[in-house]
C-alpha cells in the first residue's frame, strides 16, 4: 500500500480489456459459471471499498451483494452488460463505480449510523500497521505513526473526509489504482484526480498534526497536574 505516490500507470493489456476480455463475453452470453467467477476475482475489492467508504461492516456487506445484483440484472437483459464498455474502463472499475453510487445512495437515505467502532474493533491492525510501516516513505509524515492508536486516528480522520475526497484516497492509496482507472471511473480527468488526493493529503496532514497536538497538550496538563499533587504531598 504505498500511500499518496501516483499509482503505476495501466499497462496495455489492462487498456485492452487483459484476464477480464474472456470474462465479459462470457457474461454477455450469460454463461452460468460467469457470475461466479465475477465475484470470486471481484467481490473482496468491492467490499473492502465500500467498507471504506460507509465505515460500516454491515453496510458494505449488504451493499456489496447489491452491486453483484446489479450485474444479475444487467446480464438479464436483453443485450446483456450493455452498460459496460470496455473502452472506458475496467470491468473493476464499472463494478466500484456501482458500488460508489450505491454508497452515496446509502448516504442519502441516511437508514444507518455508520459505527466507525464496529468497523475499527473488527479491523486487522497488526497487519495494516506493519504494513504502514513498511511503505511509509511514499508520504513523510506517515513515518511518524508510530502506534496502532494513531494508525486508527488516521483511518477515522479518512472516514471524515468530503465524499470526493474520500474516494480518491480509498482508490489511489488503500487499493492502489491508477489514476488513468479512477478517472475513468469518476467521470473526470486524470489531473482532477491527482488534485483531489493531494487535497486530501493536505486535509489528513492537517487533522494528524491538530491532533498529535492536542494529545501533547493534554499530557502535559496530566503531568502538571501529578506534579502539583506531589508537591502537596510532599509539603
Amino acid at each position: 500500500m504505498r500511500w499518496f505516490e501516483a499509482p503505476a500507470k495501466a499497462t496495455s493489456s489492462a487498456r485492452e480489456g487483459g484476464p477480464d476480455k474472456d470474462l465479459v463475453l462470457r457474461l454477455k452470453r450469460r454463461d452460468k459459471d460467469s457470475f461466479l467467477e465475477l465475484y470470486d476475482r471481484y467481490g473482496r475489492t468491492v467490499y473492502r471499498y465500500l467498507m471504506h467508504m460507509t465505515g460500516s461492516i454491515s453496510a458494505a456487506e449488504e451493499l456489496t451483494q447489491e452491486v453483484f445484483i446489479v450485474i444479475l440484472d444487467a446480464m438479464a437483459t436483453p443485450e446483456p452488460m450493455r452498460s459496460f464498455d470496455s473502452a472506458k474502463g475496467t470491468l473493476e472499475g464499472y463494478l466500484l463505480g456501482i458500488a460508489r453510487n450505491l454508497a452515496k445512495q446509502e448516504h442519502r437515505r441516511n437508514l444507518r449510523l455508520l459505527s466507525l467502532d464496529e468497523m475499527q474493533g473488527k479491523m486487522d491492525w497488526s497487519g495494516l500497521f506493519n504494513n504502514i510501516q513498511q511503505t511509509s516513505g511514499s508520504w513523510e509524515y506517515l513515518a511518524a505513526l508510530t502506534t496502532q492508536t494513531e494508525i486508527k486516528l488516521l483511518h477515522r480522520f479518512i472516514l471524515e473526509l468530503p465524499e470526493h475526497y474520500r474516494t480518491v484516497v480509498v482508490l489511489c492509496a488503500l487499493q492502489e489504482k491508477s489514476y488513468r482507472d479512477v478517472a475513468a471511473m469518476l467521470q473526470c480527468s486524470e489531473g482532477t484526480v491527482a488534485s483531489r488526493l493531494n487535497r486530501a493529503k493536505v486535509l489528513l496532514t492537517a487533522k494528524l498534526t491538530a491532533g498529535d497536538r492536542s494529545r501533547k497538550n493534554h499530557r502535559k496538563l496530566r503531568e502538571g497536574g501529578s506534579h502539583a499533587k506531589a508537591s502537596v504531598a510532599n509539603g
